[in-house]
């Protein structure tokens, strides 16, 4: 017996999409996982023969019993992913699991029609790994059956660098393009904004722009200090980050700063429980307490953070919730 995962490539290198799964795959091949390379690229091209024989190519190194984990979505449309998932069911006692890592119906309004095909596609696995328990609730709601659930609570951010010890700086860190987020357009608070982004920001005394960022030069320039932060003005957006994982959230720790986030963001409960951060209603809060914090309180937070960091550099979440998967997938109970 083997044990798969798929793997996308061909998307720009600077797509967190792209990073999220390549991660994934990196750490499920530390525990002996086969990779399943996917290509990015638009499924027209391709006729029902040429993408039968596409996914023959994929699927060569399966076997009759073997455990699969699919990477969901693929990015190639929903009908290369039931394609795929339709081809690997042909095999005697395959079993898959499903990693969730977005949920199309759930990112745009413009991709709600979907959801009924989605739920169907989900209740095909025999093992569902969920970002978080608020997602599994609105699954569940929608109409997903799976029994065997997996909880995978946060992105990991790999690394070996020996990075410095955060200095508290009253100045917020943000890794997001001001297209999408626009608060980076319109900041006129107190403290600073620290921007990372492709696309400079709208002129504003208080953003500075630090440009796009190697991953490695990123960790290096986010432990500089200050705290990470983890927003959106947009409705459609910060509805989501409540069932969703924010991979910049996990970036901001695996730096060993600490964060300030939304309330009801999906991994509140993690964040407080364990001290990294502030949850706020606003951002006029956030910076309020920003700016209150005693250098013995900051110091604290940088304490439980440099700790909790640990997990995310070296791949625990990951290695936790494939090995509980694989169990799920060969167990009875």
């Amino acid at each position: 017996m083997k044990i798969h995962i798929t793997n996308i490539y061909g998307q720009s290198s600077k797509s967190t999409a792209l990073i999220a799964q390549n991660t994934v795959a990196k750490i499920a091949r530390t525990l002996a996982f086969n990779e399943l390379s996917i290509y990015f690229y638009d499924i027209k091209v391709d006729s029902p023969r040429e993408l039968d024989k596409r996914l023959d190519g994929v699927l060569a190194g399966v076997a009759n019993g073997d455990l699969v984990i699919f990477q969901s979505p693929t990015w190639n449309d929903m009908k290369y992913d039931e394609e795929f998932v339709k081809k690997l069911k042909a095999y005697k006692n395959v079993k898959i699991a499903f990693f969730i890592h977005d949920v199309l119906p759930l990112m745009f309004l413009s991709n709600r029609y979907l959801f009924k095909r989605v739920i169907n596609f989900y209740n095909q696995a025999d093992v569902l790994i969920v970002p978080s328990n608020s997602m599994l609730k609105l699954l569940r709601k929608q109409g997903l059956k799976v029994k065997k659930i997996v909880i995978q609570e946060m992105w990991d951010c790999l690394t070996d660098l020996d990075l410095p010890v955060p200095k508290q700086n009253d100045y917020l860190n943000f890794i997001g393009d001001p297209q999408k987020f626009s608060f980076a357009n319109k900041w006129d608070y107190e403290i600073p904004l620290h921007l990372y982004s492709t696309n400079a920001p709208a002129e504003k005394e208080k953003v500075e722009f630090q440009g796009w960022q190697s991953p490695a030069n990123l960790l290096l320039n986010l432990a500089e200090g200050g705290w990470g932060l983890v927003w959106s003005d947009n409705p459609e957006v910060e509805e989501y980050m409540k069932v969703c994982l924010s991979y910049k959230l996990s970036t901001y720790l695996a730096a060993g700063i600490p964060v300030v986030v939304k309330k009801g963001i999906s991994n509140q409960k993690i964040i407080e429980d364990n001290k990294l951060g502030l949850v706020v209603n606003d951002l006029n809060e956030a910076v309020i307490k920003v700016k209150s914090l005693s250098s013995k309180d900051y110091q604290e937070y940088i304490e439980h953070t440099i700790h909790f960091a640990e997990l995310l550099r070296n791949g625990f979440f990951t290695k936790k919730l494939l090995i509980e998967t694989v169990h799920c997938l060969l167990r009875k109970d």
